[in-house]
């Protein structure tokens, strides 16, 4: 069923992704659409704090890759979001947050890394891979997702992603030449509620409720009054 509405993320549905992005080495955070500069998730392969278990009264850390979700999504608003290849107006309403979660792994598995473009040395070729690499990496997110909510059917293609079929192919089979795609299992995160949560899921009662009611007191009291270091937001928005 389609319809023209705000979904809103349950707690439920929070837990069941999270495990999901633990499978791909990912820890699953929640943000606003606003907050995420108007996007409904981001992959953030950057190193951030992560609780190793958030129902233990002193907290232990590592760091590790995260995937940040809006907590709410216009389904018009997404329906009408103009993609390089997939139309997203086919999505069914229960099949939107799955498509976005997967899309973010895909981000997560199936990606050109970033950074190898500067290790080519045709400069002509540098430049093409520099200049694609961000829509590439879209098209293979999307490719990832719909293969993961609707397995064995084709693409829907809207009419750009029509247009650039072969435009698409010849830049996959480019980079795959120069700066081939890396496939290595990730190493994934224990499963469990309460394991490997983003020290940012701790600072407010709201993103605290998602998790559940076995989060530690004594835990979230420390995560919200120790010292920490701000960086510059410099992720990469992924739509």
């Amino acid at each position: 069923m389609k319809t023209d509405t705000t979904l809103r993320l349950t707690r439920t549905q929070y837990r069941n992704f999270a495990e999901q992005a633990k499978q791909a080495g990912c820890s699953l955070s929640l943000s606003t659409f606003r907050a995420l500069g108007n996007c409904w998730g981001i992959f953030d392969p950057r190193a951030r704090l992560v609780c190793l278990d958030v129902s233990a009264d002193n907290l232990e850390f590592t760091e590790g890759c995260g995937i940040q979700l809006s907590t709410s999504v216009e389904t018009a608003r997404l329906r009408g979001n103009q993609r390089p290849e997939i139309d997203w107006s086919v999505l069914e309403d229960h099949e939107i947050y799955p498509f976005i979660v997967a899309h973010e792994i895909g981000h997560r598995v199936d990606n050109f890394c970033y950074w190898a473009p500067a290790r080519i040395e045709d400069g002509q070729v540098r430049t093409r891979c520099e200049r694609t690499i961000r829509s590439i990496n879209e098209v293979l997110a999307d490719r990832y997702a719909w293969s993961q909510i609707r397995p064995g059917e084709p693409v829907p293609l809207c009419e750009l992603g029509k247009s650039l079929q072969e435009e698409i192919a010849a830049d996959i089979a480019l980079m795959d030449e120069h700066m081939p795609r890396v496939r290595r299992e990730p190493r994934k995160l224990p499963a469990g509620q309460y394991l490997h949560i983003p020290e940012v899921m701790l600072m407010t009662d709201s993103m605290v409720s998602f998790i559940g009611t076995g989060v530690s007191a004594s835990a979230v009291a420390h995560a919200r009054t120790r010292p920490r270091t701000y960086r510059r937001d410099s992720r990469s928005r992924a739509y």
